[in-house]
């Protein structure tokens, strides 16, 4: 097989009723040039069934089935970085679904614009609505480094990796920090991609992320109810802290925030224990919680009479 434009890693767990329709959506593509590398992470459905299907298409280059399921899907994907010989990475989420024109677009974008990264906008799908992730109405050329300052400090603003195509070779300046994380390593991973480049945003809904109810975004899975997302999100937060990238006041509004959040979600969490545990990582960033409380509400405060005064103006 000769060299690929695009490696098209499709990472999959107990995915099975949604893999033919993410499959298909992959090899009917109107840009044809790329390799498929399936992993599937020891499935217990009848994933392997359906994968076996595909095995003799021209387009697949790999199909990986663990023996021990690897407890995390960033593991899954350095395996398949590993593996891909392509210029360009698409790691499409089993249980996602793209339109068929999504390389055609994401590769002349990421071509034309000479970035390392391009996201697409994309339709949130849950089993009782659909709604658009980014409310940009227009394609949007960003500095990598303002783009961390302005939205991924707070929240990762790349929700969902289906959406994203993405240079291989800058693989290698990404640190593999990422890899140790079960639930937040794609925000730090994107975070990482921030930091050493630009990032383009294509505006065209390309992209469908699936909220089923069992895949890592939904909100309150596994790794929220644990307690594991709060301390890998405080994780990445202290990191940022350390590289300097959160301003004073947003860093005192940030953990303000997260604490809140915790406090008003208190019993969705599996136990008591969870929720301390939550809630400790983020007192640990600050010396005083009155004090980051007072911070935030003096600071929002002064936005609102600034704003009133702008009015009146």
């Amino acid at each position: 097989m000769p060299q690929p434009a695009v490696s098209v890693i499709v990472p999959n767990y107990n995915h099975a009723p949604f893999l033919r329709r993410r499959l298909d959506s992959i090899f009917n593509q109107t840009y044809q040039d790329f390799e498929v590398i399936i992993l599937d992470d020891c499935s217990s459905d009848n994933s392997k069934e359906i994968i076996e299907q595909y095995r003799n298409r021209p387009q697949i280059s790999h199909i990986v089935y663990n023996e021990l399921n690897s407890g995390s899907p960033f593991k899954q994907w350095a395996r398949g970085f590993d593996l891909a010989k392509g210029e360009y990475i698409w790691i499409a989420e089993s249980d996602d679904w793209a339109e068929l024109n999504f390389l055609e677009e994401t590769v002349r974008r990421i071509e034309t614009n000479k970035v390392n990264l391009v996201f697409t906008n994309s339709y949130i799908v849950t089993p009782f609505e659909k709604k658009i992730d980014v409310k940009i109405e227009r394609d949007v050329l960003f500095d990598g480094k303002s783009l961390l300052r302005s939205k991924m400090i707070f929240q990762n603003f790349i929700l969902n990796a289906s959406a994203v195509l993405f240079k291989r070779k800058t693989l290698a300046d990404i640190p593999k920090t990422y890899q140790n994380f079960k639930s937040s390593g794609d925000w730090l991973f994107w975070i990482e991609f921030c930091l050493v480049g630009d990032v383009y945003f294509c505006s065209k809904i390309l992209n469908y992320n699936n909220r089923h109810g069992e895949n890592t975004t939904t909100q309150w899975g596994k790794r929220m109810s644990s307690g594991q997302s709060a301390v890998e999100d405080c994780m990445i937060f202290h990191y940022l802290k350390m590289k300097g990238y959160i301003p004073f006041y947003h860093y005192h509004s940030i953990v303000v925030s997260r604490l809140k959040w915790a406090d008003a979600n208190a019993s969705k969490f599996d136990s008591i224990a969870s929720y301390k545990a939550a809630r400790k990582c983020w007192e640990s960033e600050i010396r005083s919680e009155s004090f980051s409380t007072l911070i935030f509400h003096i600071v929002n405060m002064l936005y609102i009479i600034l704003k009133m005064a702008h009015i009146k103006s």
